[in-house]
């Protein structure tokens, strides 16, 4: 498989087929028993765990459908965490991170804890949150599961506006047709085998 700079591919499945772990190979959270996953040229799956990290946090953001917001923090504290890893000054992490906020339609919301924010909300945070780095690829996994239909379209439409504003690549695993209907390709994983379906 091959994935170009740019592009939004779905992949798509049966429950179990395992495209969470393909996901999950992907981003260098688990390593492959054999083969290579290649990152921009270089071979992901043959650096360390603290390489890999590194990786992430400077050029890869993630979409949960469960949000994994910290619920500690306000909305602009969750969104500027992955710049003060990278060891961003807090004032210019801040700035970006509100900056974000706004995009998202939630800069009136920038200092509500999660617990006050609606589950499109929480989803809108975890869109800036992360885009905040401007990553090269996004990883989505199931972004709109736990939302309903409506919110759901429209945390879609944002996520899809972000990927073409940016340029970002978007790979994202999801069982909503409509959903993957909107990627230039769709990959189905099914009994160990990836193939490419007519987008």
């Amino acid at each position: 498989m091959r994935i170009n700079p740019g592009d939004s591919v779905a992949i798509i499945g049966p429950s179990g087929a395992g495209k969470s772990t393909l996901l999950s190979l992907l981003a260098g959270l688990d390593i492959p028993e054999s083969g290579d996953i290649l990152f921009q040229g270089e071979a992901f799956s043959g650096l360390s765990e603290d390489q890999r990290a590194a990786v992430r946090r400077g050029r890869i953001g993630f979409v949960f459908q469960s949000f994994q917001l910290l619920q500690g923090l306000t909305a602009v504290e969750n969104v500027m965490l992955p710049l003060e890893l990278t060891g961003m000054p807090v004032a210019q992490a801040k700035q970006r991170a509100m900056k974000w906020l706004d995009r998202v339609g939630l800069g009136a919301r920038t200092h509500h804890r999660p617990r006050m924010l609606s589950g499109g909300e929480q989803q809108r945070v975890a869109l800036a949150r992360a885009f905040v780095n401007e990553p090269a690829l996004l990883f989505a996994d199931e972004p709109t599961g736990n939302l309903d239909r409506r919110t759901g379209e429209s945390v879609s439409e944002l996520l899809f506006e972000l990927n073409q504003e940016t340029g970002t690549t978007l790979i994202l695993v999801t069982h909503d047709e409509r959903l993957a209907g909107r990627c230039q390709r769709i990959l189905s994983l099914e009994d160990g085998t990836l193939n490419e379906v007519a987008a």
